[in-house]
């Protein structure tokens, strides 16, 4: 009987918290809709719901609201990553998965795709949903399908050898409950065709990386969502020729054979390439700030040590993180050919987003030193720098991810009915996008999660850094 109270009290307490009414007063939306700004607003939120929108003259504040003070403040879109890994795929233990969930959600991310999934991942999505974790919303991608495994560590993943071992993972991770399938590298053209076609059959996503054995066009046939911009460098050599092989994926590591290729690249494919993509209609997650600052800018060890993620990454991992960083740096490619290989990937970007092929902000956090949730915030940085506007930038973690996701009618706008996930900021982040990192508070599942208690779950997260 005791038991069973406690069940009813507990089920009534989330329920009464979830439905707790927030009046957002004097507020400046940037609704996402278009590039402006709706200045002195009230925002009504009933039930995780937006029920009313309007100037604060117009808007009356029921009488068992709490009141949210937003003047000279800034209301946008809960922000999404599109590329998200937790640091128990890499070894940590599962018990530290709600540490995790905290880390983007006091970053304003409400919601993320994850993009190397596991049933451990599947029990955290339904325990996020149900509230009994505090979290982002969580889409996840299947395990990895690899065509071989050579690394050492945990492996999340399925290795498929054949047609048959292709088409069965893709039906198995189907049934399991996963939101799309995801490739990394080593697939061949006969398990990639295998995968493509079965997941057409049984009405499941691809996305991921595309590997040279594959090659882009069979991807863009198969309308794969493509990760890190796979195969687009691949498309500016000469004509002429002899190898196919330049700086995407692994051959990054590739300092003899692919990143002299770098200084033959022809900008004037850049048209073309953009073009195929956009009529392939796939949309595409640059990753770019992973990828520029890791191995085309670069970070001296105290600029890592000081930055404010580095307290949130396992002291355990540290040496092997920073031998990897040393293996590639020490014997890095020469400076002309970094600032190349980033400007192309920036012209590219641009030029994707002018043709209005949908990009999607991934930050593939956490790899080496990004850390989930703050590594949103550098990868709007790194769009901006590539040539985006800041409005631009906030697109790909809000209005193009709901419609990628498919859940646009109810995230990645502000407007009456749509799901109260909302990031409230102390500064405009259409004059400057760094301003998404100024937040004062954080609305999810019908809560709202303050600076104080912002602060106080990022001080509990501290423990990951710890083990």
């Amino acid at each position: 009987m005791k038991s069973l109270f406690f069940t009813i009290f507990s089920f009534l307490l989330i329920v009464y918290v979830n439905a707790q009414t927030y009046a957002i007063r004097n507020v400046n939306v940037i609704p996402m809709d278009a590039e402006r700004v709706l200045s002195d607003q009230t925002v009504i939120i009933e039930k995780g719901k937006i029920s009313k929108i309007g100037a604060v003259s117009e808007i009356k504040i029921p009488r068992k609201a709490t009141v949210v003070d937003g003047s000279g403040k800034y209301l946008i879109p809960g922000l999404m990553d599109m590329h998200m890994h937790f640091f128990t795929e890499q070894g940590l233990d599962a018990k530290f998965l709600p540490e995790e969930a905290k880390l983007p959600l006091v970053n304003g991310v409400t919601t993320a795709r994850v993009m190397n999934g596991d049933s451990l991942y599947l029990d955290l999505k339904k325990k996020i949903a149900k509230g009994e974790i505090a979290g982002p919303e969580l889409f996840v991608a299947s395990p990895q399908l690899v065509g071989k495994w050579g690394y050492s560590g945990p492996f999340f993943g399925q290795i498929v050898k054949s047609r048959a071992d292709a088409a069965n993972a893709v039906r198995r991770f189907k049934k399991e409950g996963y939101d799309e399938i995801k490739i990394t590298f080593f697939v061949y053209p006969e398990q990639y065709d295998a995968i493509v076609q079965t997941a057409k059959e049984v009405g499941i996503k691809v996305t991921g990386h595309v590997g040279p054995d594959v090659g882009l066009d069979k991807s863009l046939a198969a309308k794969q969502q493509n990760e890190h911009m796979d195969e687009f460098l691949e498309q500016l050599l000469p004509d002429t020729a002899s190898s196919k092989i330049s700086v995407s994926g692994t051959n990054i590591w590739n300092r003899q054979q692919a990143w002299p290729t770098v200084d033959y690249l022809e900008e004037s494919k850049i048209p073309a390439l953009v073009q195929r993509i956009k009529d392939a209609g796939i949309a595409v997650s640059p990753t770019s700030h992973f990828l520029h600052s890791s191995f085309s800018i670069g970070q001296s060890e105290d600029y890592i040590r000081q930055s404010p993620d580095f307290q949130y990454i396992p002291q355990s991992f540290h040496k092997a993180r920073f031998d990897t960083r040393n293996f590639f740096w020490q014997n890095a490619p020469t400076e002309s050919r970094r600032d190349r290989f980033r400007d192309l990937r920036n012209q590219i970007t641009v030029a994707l987003h002018q043709a209005g092929v949908p990009l999607l902000c991934g930050s593939d956090s956490p790899e080496w030193f990004i850390v989930q949730g703050f590594s949103v915030h550098y990868e709007l940085e790194a769009l901006m720098n590539a040539g985006l506007s800041p409005y631009a930038a906030l697109q790909t973690a809000t209005i193009n991810t709901a419609h990628y996701l498919g859940i646009s009618d109810r995230k990645g706008t502000i407007s009456i009915g749509k799901d109260a996930d909302l990031v409230l900021l102390k500064a405009n982040p259409l004059e400057n996008i760094q301003h998404t990192k100024s937040i004062k508070g954080v609305f999810r599942q019908g809560k709202f999660y303050n600076e104080t208690t912002l602060n106080s779950m990022l001080e509990e997260a501290k423990i990951l850094g710890k083990q």
